[in-house]
């Protein structure tokens, strides 16, 4: 940030440091990054401040920086920067549609207790816009952004800033582009160093468990209790829609039907080894609303019954993994 404030302070006093370095909920971490984007509206005195020129539009996306530059295109470029959304915010999904001369990009921000701050939008938008600038060596405006929050008292300083049109009180954040926009060639790009960044970045993801897929599985893991997991709902909290759910986990090599049956396998181990649950509890612990259900998946993944793989566990509790 300009105007003399401190990020480093400002990341302690709003929470967001402490956050990051735990196992914080998506709700939390939103809340930090409001309490942060309002300590510096406070300190600078200036409600605009997520319209402040980065220094480097591509520092905030750290690894997935390089990953960018090799992209061949803008359109690639931004895909690429979907799949991997997670590293650079776990509160933040986005989406790219193409849709006759116009693409769309459109960003799900998750909100904890508090309301987004709309200087995070104004942030993401300024970033975006002058990263495309800076990777193409050309200025690309957007045709259009939608803003969710509401109208400021001086509109025309983002129509300014942004060069476009700007609809305020949007049910989402969406910045449109002329389709031709998103083929404006990349200078760095090098498809050899491109996949060798991709598996590095996937590495990284996985290792911060900042994939799609480990995601869903920690919410399955939380909530199957509850019933039968929905993958509409598990989109709906993952800030995305369930089209876009379906494809991350596409591109991960799974399905949300795969990971529900092996957070539920798992789980099922651990009750039948370590628990004192009845058949019965178990199938609505693990979210089955048929006990029979759970009956057949305990057939398909172990080949016994549930009251028969107690009964084995109870006398030799290392071998239900080799049923």
């Amino acid at each position: 940030m300009q105007h003399a404030l401190s990020p480093d302070a400002i990341f302690v006093e709003s929470g967001l440091q402490q956050c990051l370095g735990r196992a914080a909920s998506l709700s939390e971490v939103s809340d930090s990054f409001t309490r942060a984007w309002e300590i510096a509206v406070h300190e600078s005195g200036n409600p605009a401040i997520g319209l402040t020129t980065p220094s480097h539009p591509l520092k905030a996306l750290g690894v997935l920086s390089n990953l960018v530059v090799a992209s061949s295109e803008v359109l690639t470029a931004l895909q690429r920067l979907v799949r991997f959304a997670d590293i650079v915010s776990p509160t933040v999904a986005i989406s790219v549609k193409t849709q006759g001369d116009r693409c769309c990009v459109e960003t799900d921000i998750k909100a904890g207790r508090l309301p987004v701050a709309s200087q995070r939008y104004d942030h993401m938008a300024t970033v975006l816009l002058h990263a495309m600038h800076w990777v193409t060596g050309r200025p690309i405006v957007a045709a259009h952004i939608h803003m969710p929050p509401s109208t400021p008292s001086s509109p025309s300083r983002w129509r300014e800033a942004f060069g476009c049109p700007v609809t305020f009180g949007t049910r989402r954040f969406v910045m449109e582009f002329n389709a031709s926009d998103m083929t404006q060639t990349i200078p760095t790009a090098d498809p050899i160093v491109a996949d060798m960044c991709e598996r590095l970045v996937a590495q990284v993801a996985e290792r911060n468990h900042s994939s799609v897929s480990a995601r869903v599985r920690r919410m399955l893991e939380d909530s199957l209790s509850e019933g039968d997991p929905r993958r509409e709902a598990v989109a709906a909290r993952l800030c995305m829609s369930e089209r876009t759910l379906q494809r991350r986990l596409t591109d991960e090599g799974t399905t949300f039907a795969d990971l529900v049956d092996v957070v539920r396998r798992e789980m099922a181990e651990r009750l039948l080894v370590h628990g004192n649950l009845t058949p019965t509890e178990m199938s609505f612990a693990l979210g089955f609303s048929d006990p029979s259900n759970f009956y057949r998946a305990c057939k398909r993944w172990f080949g016994r019954s549930p009251r028969v793989l107690r009964e084995t566990v109870s006398q030799f509790p290392d071998t239900i993994s080799t049923f």
